[in-house]
């Protein structure tokens, strides 16, 4: 028969949590004399200036210790301290009642760890804004239970119910808005809502990404930001390399390209491929549950399992050419791939990495 399940979670955190809003502090910076302008000539349009990536600034004083709130709730761990506040940022525990959270705090909200509620149920697993949000698993007391992709505190994405009915322990397939369908066809018409919701964030993201990269690729060749680091530390290494190779160690398997494999004329002609009236538009795919023939980079490759956002690799293509020889002119592309090496499941805080290029060498110089 038909079966489908529509989950309604109980509200997963405590009222302690929902309404306790991070402390914010905010200071204006010091006003001063306005210095006169200095003239500086724009950067030749050869080698356009490239802002390095800085890592973050720390948000306060770095402590760790144990506080006991109004209502009789407790955190012990690290916090973060400006001024006379402080804000739960770090590894640490919150209790509040029968109610556990035990994980790394960011900036005063849950980010990762597990949450035990005060009816029996549990979840460990990725949060945003203290919802479950990324991979994650959560635990009925009776037993059952849903392993996968979440999304603002609902099942949202592909995963495994365990239980789901008495004989069928293990279900795997998609779920949407928190709506975990059994029978075949609402599987097929899960699968369909959902990749098209994750298609357009995910296309929209890393074709601003390609974008950036051509407008900011000078005669030099792409600029650090987008390309990955070498296995070892160099000379020269900027300020977030070693953070970008530990991260990219994480989900893709080398070797990367150089930056100075990427053409400039020849990137910037196959990004305009992107634009609405482009005479050649590019062909846009995603790297989903299985390797496909018109990929071109191989997904053994990949460490982490895609339609996740993290680790999720986007190929840009060029259509087949329409005569001979199109397309192969010396220092064009033909092909892209790129490779979200943020640990953050969301598009919004993705970083982007060249895994691949397709492209011809240059014409030699005389």
């Amino acid at each position: 028969r038909r079966l489908a399940l529509l989950l309604r979670l109980a509200p997963a955190l405590s009222a302690l949590t929902r309404e306790r809003k991070p402390w914010v502090v905010a200071a204006s910076a010091p006003m001063g004399k306005k210095a006169a302008a200095a003239v500086v000539a724009p950067p030749p349009e050869e080698a356009p200036v490239e802002e390095e990536e800085q890592e973050e600034a720390p948000i306060g004083e770095e402590c760790e210790g144990e506080f006991v709130f109004q209502d009789a709730s407790t955190y012990t761990g690290q916090y973060v301290k400006t001024g006379q506040d402080v804000l739960m940022h770090g590894n640490g525990v919150l209790v509040s009642g029968p109610e556990i959270f035990e994980g790394i705090f960011e900036k005063g909200l849950y980010k990762t760890g597990r949450f035990s509620s005060c009816n029996g149920a549990s979840y460990k697993g990725s949060f945003r804004e203290n919802r479950f949000h990324g991979l994650g698993e959560y635990a009925w007391p009776d037993g059952r239970s849903y392993r996968g992709t979440w999304k603002d505190g609902k099942m949202h994405g592909r995963g495994f119910f365990s239980n789901f009915v008495v004989g069928q322990r293990i279900l795997q397939g998609f779920a949407v808005k928190g709506e975990f369908g059994s029978g075949p066809a609402e599987q097929e018409e899960a699968r369909k809502t959902f990749l098209a919701e994750y298609e357009a964030e995910c296309t929209a993201s890393a074709s601003h990404a390609l974008r950036e990269l051509a407008a900011k690729t000078g005669a030099n060749g792409a600029p650090r930001r987008f390309v990955l680091p070498a296995n070892k530390a160099e000379a020269g290494d900027p300020p977030l390399a070693a953070k970008d190779r530990s991260l990219a160690s994480a989900v893709v398997l080398g070797p990367f390209p150089e930056a100075s494999q990427v053409p400039k004329d020849g990137i910037k002609a196959f990004a305009a491929g992107l634009e609405p009236d482009a005479a050649r538009q590019l062909v846009v795919a995603l790297h989903l549950e299985t390797s496909r023939p018109e990929l071109r980079f191989d997904a053994a490759r990949l460490k982490q399992p895609q339609l996740q956002v993290v680790g999720q690799a986007v190929q840009f293509s060029l259509p087949a050419a329409g005569g001979e020889g199109e397309g192969e002119e010396p220092g064009s592309v033909r092909a892209v791939v790129l490779v979200n090496v943020s640990p953050d499941y969301e598009f919004a805080k993705a970083r982007w990495k060249l895994a691949y290029i397709d492209a011809t060498p240059p014409a030699p110089t005389e």
